[in-house]
C-alpha cells in the first residue's frame, strides 16, 4: 500500500510540473521577468511617412536594444484610425501587438455612429508618449495677418473660407472647427488623406488656412506662409514673436496632436507594467528625443493611469465640440 501511495504522489506531482510548464508558453501568461521572448509588433493607423510613423520607428528601435528582440513596425491605414484598431481589439492580449494611438482614438466614440470594439472596455492605456502644439498658418495672400483679422474676414465672407485637415477627427480638423465656434464665422473644410497632401495644398493655394505641427514654420520663414498663432499655452522658444490663441483673445484655447501606445484589454498587469517601463526609458533616450525635435514633438511618458485620464479628458473635451458643430459619421468607417 505504502508503494502505491508513494508512487501515486510522484506521479501526481510530475503532472503538476508538467501542467505548469505548459501554462507558462501558453499566450498571454508569459513572466514579465521573460518578456518579450519573440518579436513585437506596433502597428500604426496611418500611412508611412507621417509624423506618427516616424516616431514609432524611432521608438521601435530604441525599443529592440532595451528588450533584445526585434520590433516590427506595421502600418493599417483607413477609415479614421478604425481599421488598426478594430484588428488589434480582435488580437490575443499577450502584450506583443501594440497599438499607436493619437487623438482621433479619443474622438471616434463621438464621431461615429458606431464603433467595431468599445475604446475604453477593449484597451489599455500604457504611456502617452507626446504631444506637438498645433499651429495656425495660412496662404500668404490671404488678406488677413493675424487671428482676429481672420475671424473678421470669415464674418463678412460667410461660406467662403476654406481650411484643409488631414481626416475629421484629428487635431487640425478639430482646431478648426473650434476656431469657428469660438470666432462665430463659417468656413469649409477640405480633408486631404494626409498632414504632408494638406501642406501641399496649403502651399499651393488650394486653401486658405489650416492647423498644422510647428514643422510648418519651416515655410513661414521662407514667406511660403503665414503664421498667425500658436495654439499652446505659451510662445514657442524657437519663434517667440508668434503670439498663441489664448494672446489672440481667445481664452483656454490650446489644441495639440498627441501620440500614445495601448494593448489589448486582458494584457496581464505585469506585462503592461513592462512595456510602460520600457517605452518611458525609450523616450528618455537623448537620441530619440533630438530626433523627436526636428518633428515638433515634445516627447512625454508616465504612468498607464495618467494616460487613461488624458484619454477620458480628450474624449470629453472635443465630443462636446463635435456635438456643439453638428458632426456625426453615419456609420464607423
Amino acid at each position: 500500500m505504502r508503494s502505491r501511495f508513494s508512487s501515486l504522489t510522484f506521479a501526481m506531482r510530475l503532472a503538476l510540473l508538467c501542467l505548469a510548464l505548459a501554462c507558462l508558453t501558453m499566450p498571454g501568461t508569459t513572466p514579465a521577468a521573460a518578456f518579450p521572448v519573440r518579436p513585437m509588433r506596433i502597428i500604426v493607423p496611418y500611412a508611412p511617412g507621417g509624423g506618427n510613423d516616424t516616431l514609432a520607428r524611432v521608438l521601435g528601435r530604441k525599443l529592440e536594444e532595451i528588450w533584445g528582440k526585434p520590433v516590427v513596425v506595421e502600418n493599417k491605414a483607413g477609415a479614421n484610425t478604425i481599421i488598426a484598431t478594430e484588428y488589434v481589439s480582435r488580437l490575443e492580449p499577450d502584450g506583443y501587438n501594440i497599438l499607436m494611438v493619437t487623438t482621433v482614438f479619443a474622438v471616434n466614440p463621438a464621431l461615429a455612429s458606431k464603433l467595431p470594439y468599445d475604446t475604453f472596455a477593449d484597451f489599455i492605456p500604457v504611456v502617452l508618449a507626446g504631444t506637438a502644439p498645433n499651429v495656425l498658418v495660412t496662404r500668404p495672400a490671404l488678406p488677413v495677418n493675424s487671428v482676429g483679422g481672420l475671424i473678421d474676414y470669415g464674418r463678412a465672407n460667410p461660406g467662403k473660407l476654406t481650411y484643409g485637415s488631414p481626416e475629421i477627427g484629428t487635431a487640425p480638423f478639430l482646431g478648426a472647427e473650434l476656431l469657428k465656434i469660438e470666432g462665430g464665422f463659417d468656413a469649409v473644410n477640405v480633408s486631404y488623406r494626409g498632414t504632408r497632401q494638406q501642406m501641399f495644398a496649403l502651399l499651393s493655394g488650394e486653401i486658405d488656412y489650416a492647423f498644422d505641427i510647428v514643422t510648418s514654420l519651416e515655410y513661414v520663414k521662407t514667406g511660403k506662409l503665414k503664421a498667425l498663432a500658436v495654439a499652446s499655452s505659451k510662445r514657442l522658444d524657437a519663434f517667440p514673436e508668434i503670439p498663441t490663441m489664448i494672446e489672440a483673445g481667445l481664452p483656454g484655447y490650446e489644441v495639440a496632436t498627441w501620440y500614445g501606445f495601448v494593448v489589448r484589454n486582458g494584457t496581464p498587469p505585469d506585462l503592461v507594467s513592462n512595456i510602460n517601463q520600457a517605452f518611458n526609458t525609450a523616450i528618455d533616450d537623448t537620441t530619440v528625443k533630438s530626433a523627436m525635435d526636428g518633428l515638433g514633438i515634445r516627447l512625454l511618458g508616465g504612468t498607464p493611469d495618467g494616460f487613461d485620464r488624458h484619454i477620458r479628458a480628450e474624449a470629453d473635451r472635443w465630443g462636446a465640440v463635435l456635438r456643439k458643430a453638428g458632426i456625426k459619421r453615419e456609420a464607423g468607417r
